[in-house]
Order: structure tokens, then C-alpha cells, then sequence
């Protein structure tokens, strides 16, 4: 019974956080996923999986901050930022050697925490357009959701393992519609140098 419970919270969870590879808002891909880490925290507790509850407790934490905090000083962010992921990693750990038997897929989580931690990072803190701070999220996510999916597998959690394997291919489909808008973007810079070189020689 706990299993099922335990599943069908991680279903509509990841179903959130799968959802989430579709927009390209920043604010509308952590808020999603942000719920989805509240239904996860609950779903790893009822399976044990205490290492990846952590890191869904500090990535909460994380996003949290990162929407709702009013500041532009990019190094107090940052400076949050770091602060989670120090936690997240060490309790991460620790909660894996202590509850987890130092199981070597318990720290696939903290794996994953580093890796979305550092492509949410750089998207805040680099002065990065919309599209580029769009794709290093999406290749943060590419990587972590293939993290997930093998922790997913591990700790019976199979919704975590089935979603992440769709966000995998959606992120996909994101990246070739991203490198398109990019090459629009390019050709139309490109067209109006042009026009804007011949007007020149114009009389």
C-alpha cells in the first residue's frame, strides 16, 4: 500500500516537472518543478529513499529562493544557491551512508543536485539572453533527468524513471527547436546587415 501511495504521489509529481521542459518562462519551469519536489520529499520518505529526498528538499529550497527572493545583487543568489548545494550534497551523503547501506546509486541524486544546481547558476548569473539561459536549464535537465531516471529504477520509485525518460526525449525536441530559433535569429541578423550594407551605397 505504502508503494503504491509512495508512486502515485511521484506520478503527478514528475508529471509536473515533466511538464515544465515545455515552457520557456524561467519563472514558470521552477514554480512547476518546485511542486513537483513537495510531492517528491513526501514519496522518498515513504520509500526510504533518503538521499534523493534531501536533494528534492534543498532543490525546493533552491528554486524558492531563486523566485521569490527581491534582490538583483546577483552575488547574494548565488550565494543561497551555494549554500543549498553544500547542504544538499553533505547531507546527501551522510543520509546515504547512515539509512542507505552507501548504496553507489544513492549518490545519483547528489550527482543530479551538482548538475542542475550549476545549469541554474550559470543561467541566473551569466548576462545571457532568454534563448541562451533557456538552453543551459534544458541541458541541466537533459543531464539530470538521465541521472534520475537510473535512481528512479533503483529505488522503486517508477514513475521518476518513466517521466524523467520522457523529459530526456522532450528536452530533445526543445534543443532542435532552440538551435532553429537560433538560426532564425541569425539569418534575420544576418538579411538586415545586408540591407542595412546596401542602403548605404544607396543614393
Amino acid at each position: 500500500m505504502v508503494l503504491i501511495i509512495a508512486n502515485v504521489l511521484s506520478f503527478i509529481g514528475n508529471f509536473l516537472f515533466t511538464a515544465a521542459s515545455l515552457f520557456k518562462s524561467k519563472k514558470k519551469i521552477l514554480l512547476l518543478q518546485s511542486s513537483n519536489y513537495i510531492l517528491a520529499i513526501i514519496a522518498e520518505y515513504l520509500q526510504a529513499a533518503f538521499s534523493g529526498m534531501v536533494q528534492e528538499g534543498v532543490s525546493l529550497i533552491r528554486n524558492v529562493t531563486l523566485l521569490f527572493v527581491k534582490t538583483k545583487n546577483k552575488i547574494v543568489k548565488l550565494i543561497i544557491i551555494l549554500t543549498c548545494l553544500a547542504v544538499a550534497v553533505s547531507v546527501g551523503i551522510f543520509m546515504n551512508v547512515k539509512y542507505n547501506d552507501n548504496a553507489w546509486f544513492g549518490y545519483l541524486p547528489v550527482a543530479g543536485s551538482i548538475i542542475y544546481s550549476t545549469g541554474v547558476i550559470l543561467a541566473f548569473m551569466l548576462n545571457v539572453d532568454e534563448l541562451n539561459a533557456e538552453l543551459i536549464i534544458k541541458i541541466a535537465l537533459f543531464i539530470n533527468s538521465i541521472v534520475w531516471a537510473t535512481y528512479g529504477y533503483f529505488v522503486e520509485l517508477y514513475p521518476i524513471l518513466i517521466f524523467n525518460i520522457i523529459t530526456i526525449v522532450i528536452t530533445i525536441i526543445s534543443f532542435i527547436r532552440i538551435i532553429n530559433d537560433k538560426s532564425n535569429i541569425k539569418k534575420f541578423e544576418e538579411e538586415n546587415n545586408l540591407k542595412e550594407a546596401w542602403a548605404s551605397f544607396s543614393f
